[in-house]
């Protein structure tokens, strides 16, 4: 199957419980088709050197080059003819946020008319934390901010667009097959004094604390000798298994599980189509992939560690998927309203007090403190503040002079001692709290789609919750958090009490799952009842005012006594499988040229006298980084890594830069290629 890591622990404790609803054994009989299906994937890397990145709120994680690139991937499911459709798509970015959401359905519109609309295309986040930043608008230059940078915005937006308009390019008569099964050691409760908190007698209903459980779809075409056309799977893990201390571009373990699957359906068979592989988000908000719980682990460093973990939910799709058998069959449907969180009134049904109401956006003391199991925070903070503290609440008016609560928001707050909140901001506030929901139905899968991260309770809570509405007529519920914005986390209110980083992070009060769970409720109960969904505020109230910056940072400086594409460090004439390969080129700056969708190295095979490209920086055995990767009055270089596989084939290899740069007086960068002496793999 898959060539083995190193640390091969994972193939040996992974346990997968099947929970196959229909089995076939006759996988070549003609089968109706109920839907069109149709997969797409375009390119979404940020700037790869001297730019903010996004995750850990640190202004020093800076980038320098690319290890995995970052991928949109669409999939559609349409019924045929006039029939209602459904876009579900991938983003290997941090969160989604509303200018590339409006972005994305604006241009939708202008392509395909009212054919994808707001209530029936999901974007949704897989929140690597370790992408690139400067795409959100709140707070973009406040202490929490990275600026706003309106090009890497449009390319994020060009991108989704680009894998929607493949996606719907390829649609196609198809079938979707669902299966599901468990992941054990692939994630861990980071935040178990909070969990704990929620009553005994709940917890008792699962196993264990965290959801282990992986939905798994596989998209076929109808014609049984037709080639397969794509997969997407939920599971909740946290992408944090590369640090704070990383600097290269990566979409983490969900990123490196998506293009291992990819290459491997490659690998095993002709495909007439590129096929796409998507690893989604689910309720991961209290959930770790540093198994360690101290921001390491399981393997020896952050890379060994993003690649256990990845190949952890890789094993489990694609055993998943190869057995997925049981057919979705049934309408698509979709029901979305927008709802204001900063003032709802929350029925005694979802919070058994009484009528209870949400409050205005406000961060905890706890969201300073960060989560400890994956990096933490500053260290004035501590997780689990429940007192205000009056020489932080000085420290807090000075730098957040427009975002400071009133006693009524620090009542409805309570036990959360307030840090700063930006939903008190009496013009452009500094968060969104008109937020998407929405619940999409395929057949007998309902995805509950949100702009949060869930707890694992909380998700728990929403689901339960929603079996009451659809019964049998849903066999399986599935949470699709990030999605289309961001309102930052969902906690219990039992968890909220305790006030760790994920209460201090719940932004709109101690009722907001209760909230969250009468609103979806409210859709559901539409949707079963065939009623439209009550219309909510005008989401356009969420957009602020703010001025973007450039990513250009200036023009590139010619190197003394070489050339732009000039080797700088040259290769050995022999390696071994096995052995590190490492080149340096002067080359331009990234942010003076960005190229969204262009790769910047190739590693290249000599065969029959051609060379073939078999990687390249989107692939796990490279890296490139830029020395300097922040001053642009410097010549530059690019150094470009290739850890050769053990199992590589022998012969002639070279590495080739693909570059580009700026010169003073120009508006255009000039395109080079340039490549190593070849070398031989023994």
């Amino acid at each position: 199957m898959f060539r083995k890591m190193a640390h091969t622990a994972a193939q040996t404790r992974l346990i997968l419980v099947f929970s196959l609803l229909c089995v076939s054994l006759d996988r070549d009989r003609s089968y109706a088709t109920e839907y069109l299906v149709g997969c797409g994937s375009a390119d979404i890397t940020g700037p790869a050197a001297g730019f903010p990145m996004d995750g850990y709120v640190r202004k020093d994680q800076i980038t320098e080059g690319i290890h995995l690139r970052q991928l949109a991937r669409a999939f559609i499911v349409a019924e045929p003819g006039d029939g209602q459709r459904l876009i579900f798509v991938a983003a290997e970015i941090g969160k989604i946020h509303e200018e590339i959401h409006r972005k994305v359905l604006d241009r939708l519109k202008l392509r395909y008319g009212d054919l994808y609309r707001d209530e029936n295309v999901v974007l949704s986040a897989t929140h690597t934390h370790g992408g690139a930043g400067g795409y959100w608008r709140y707070e973009a230059d406040g202490p929490v901010g990275s600026g706003f940078f309106l090009e890497y915005v449009e390319a994020i937006a060009n991108g989704i667009v680009s894998s929607v308009e493949m996606a719907h390019e390829q649609l196609q008569p198809g079938r979707v097959l669902i299966a599901r099964g468990d992941i054990l050691d692939a994630n861990a409760q980071r935040s178990r004094v909070a969990y704990l908190n929620n009553p005994k007698s709940e917890r008792e209903l699962y196993t264990g604390d965290t959801d282990t459980e992986m939905t798994l779809l596989k998209l076929v075409s109808a014609n049984p000798t037709a080639k397969e056309l794509g997969m997407l799977n939920w599971f909740a893990v946290h992408p944090t298994s590369m640090t704070y201390n990383n600097h290269l571009l990566t979409s983490d373990s969900k990123g490196y599980a998506a293009a291992q699957f990819e290459r491997q359906i490659v690998r095993s068979e002709e495909q007439p189509i590129p096929f796409v592989a998507a690893f989604a988000q689910s309720n991961c908000g209290d959930v770790t992939g540093n198994l360690n719980l101290d921001n390491s682990g399981p393997g020896e460093d952050e890379f060994e560690s993003t690649q256990i973990i990845g190949q952890r939910q890789l094993d489990a799709a694609w055993q998943l998927y190869s057995a997925a058998d049981e057919e979705l069959s049934g309408p698509i449907d979709v029901r979305q309203a927008y709802v204001d969180f900063s003032d709802l009134s929350v029925d005694h049904e979802f919070t058994e007090s009484g009528t209870q109401h949400t409050s205005v956006a406000a961060y905890g003391y706890s969201f300073a403190a960060g989560s400890t199991e994956d990096g933490g925070g500053h260290p004035l903070f501590r997780e689990g503040m429940i007192e205000r503290n009056p020489a932080i609440d000085v420290i807090a008016v000075q730098m957040f002079p427009d975002y400071q609560p009133d006693e009524r928001i620090r009542e409805l707050h309570q036990p959360k001692p307030i840090l700063f909140a930006p939903g008190a901001a009496k013009s452009n506030p500094g968060m969104a709290q008109v937020l998407p929901i929405s619940i999409c139905r395929i057949g007998q899968l309902v995805i509950i789609v949100g702009p949060a991260e869930f707890t694992t309770m909380s998700g728990r809570r929403i689901r339960r919750s929603l079996e009451e509405v659809f019964g049998d007529a849903a066999k399986y519920l599935v949470i699709a958090g990030y999605s289309n914005t961001y309102g930052g986390y969902v906690s219990t209110r039992e968890e909220y009490e305790m006030q760790h980083y994920e209460g201090g992070h719940t932004l709109f009060g101690p009722w907001t799952l209760a909230g969250y769970q009468q609103e979806y409720v409210r859709l559901a109960r539409a949707m079963v009842a065939g009623a439209p969904a009550i219309p909510g505020p005008n989401a356009t109230t969420n957009l602020v005012s703010v001025r973007p910056r450039t990513i250009r940072l200036g023009h590139d400086i010619k190197p003394d006594n070489a050339e732009f594409g000039d080797v700088d460090v040259e290769v050995h004439t022999e390696y071994s499988r096995g052995e590190h390969v490492e080149a340096a080129f002067w080359t331009g700056h990234p942010r003076n040229s960005f190229q969204p969708g262009g790769n910047y190295l190739s590693v290249q095979h000599k065969l029959d006298g051609r060379w073939a490209t078999i990687f390249t920086d989107a692939d796990w055995e490279t890296k490139c980084r830029w020395q300097p990767s922040l001053n642009a009055l410097q010549a530059c270089r690019i150094f470009i890594d290739w850890d050769i596989p053990t199992d590589q084939e022998p012969g002639v290899y070279r590495i080739v830069h693909h570059g580009r740069y700026l010169l003073a007086n120009h508006s255009e960068p000039e395109i080079f290629e340039a490549a190593t002496t070849p070398f031989r793999v023994n």
